[in-house]
């Protein structure tokens, strides 16, 4: 019988005796689908004020448009100089271009590779497991294209619906109105779930895309009908996946609050900058094994779920309760 409890030992069962997916679990959290984007629209305004946080996001919204200007223009003003700065320049360009492409694809990759070792581990179990990183990227590079696709859906449209949410926020600045309050209120209510249900359902349309070798269409098809039937337990776990994230953050500033920053303080006090260099490197590799870790958790729970939804009928928690009570 499908429980909460036992599919979050067994995700970090997976998380913890394999720990070279966390290569993977490094980088697949830079995608829009292998993060936490739901977590981030449903709980991410809890500790801060909410209109001010949508004012900030439409301000990065704007600000990545005027990015993107000075950028064309600063290309064009380029040619106005001698040949060799023309070429140093476009030099340092491609090198960082390449460089984002690389990892674009490594994150990407990673995500893909993670979905497909989690179900190979779930399905031979206690078996040996001839897995590698490289054997994994392979797979993951396979699935690229479509995953990529995905990833940029999630994105475009998250983003988008955040502008539309927006937009009355903007009016409200130049004329005010008790209208554009209500309309705004009206907007977010609607874009929430429409924002979250996307995320969840992109998950699944992934996991039939690397598991079933679905079509880029297909598997979108697929997911929003899984996710349509199983919206509530999709619900729940996204609830709990959250809280163990919360935790785990939590206990994570306490960890670097108590034992590093006090080190931090101690190098900065007395000039010893040896000291505040080790702090921050110990710092950044203590973030990054956790965020590694914490990523891989998470995938290999959604790629359960799927696997459990997929396969059998499950009930959400609550259903559960009120059937109980009848």
């Amino acid at each position: 019988m499908f429980s909460y409890r036992s599919l979050l030992k067994q995700s970090l069962n997976i998380a913890w005796k394999h720990k070279y997916l966390w290569f993977f679990g490094l980088f697949a959290s830079l995608t829009a689908a292998g993060g936490s984007w739901e977590y981030h629209l449903l709980f991410g305004n809890l500790n801060r004020n909410l209109v001010n946080n949508l004012y900030s996001r439409l301000g990065d919204i704007l600000a990545f448009g005027d990015f993107l200007k000075n950028l064309w223009q600063g290309i064009i003003s380029l040619f106005q100089y001698d040949f060799w700065t023309i070429l140093n320049v476009l030099s340092v360009l491609i090198v960082t271009a390449v460089l984002i492409l690389f990892i674009v694809w490594l994150a990407v990759s990673s995500q893909a590779s993670l979905v497909d070792s989690v179900k190979k581990i779930l399905n031979l179990k206690k078996k040996i497991l001839p897995l590698s990183v490289r054997d994994g990227l392979t797979v993951g590079h396979r699935h690229f294209w479509p995953v990529l696709c995905l990833n940029i859906l999630t994105k475009a449209i998250i983003v988008g619906l955040l502008f539309i949410v927006c937009l009355p926020l903007l009016l409200m600045v130049i004329q005010g109105g008790t209208i554009l309050t209500i309309v705004y209120i009206v907007l977010f209510v609607i874009f929430v779930p429409l924002a979250a249900g996307l995320s969840l359902m992109v998950k699944y349309a992934i996991a039939y895309q690397v598991l079933d070798d679905y079509s880029f269409v297909a598997s979108l098809e697929k997911g929003w009908k899984l996710f349509k039937k199983h919206w509530l337990v999709s619900l729940e776990t996204a609830v709990i996946l959250f809280l163990v994230n919360f935790l785990v953050g939590l206990a994570l500033l306490l960890l670097i609050g108590v034992f590093l920053l006090p080190l931090l303080l101690l190098g900065i006090l007395f000039e010893l900058g040896g000291l505040v260099i080790l702090t921050m490197f110990l710092a950044i590799v203590l973030i990054i094994f956790i965020g590694s870790f914490l990523t891989t958790f998470q995938i290999s729970a959604w790629t359960g779920l799927f696997l459990q939804l997929s396969e059998t009928n499950v009930l959400a928690k609550l259903e559960r309760l009120f059937r109980r009570r009848q």
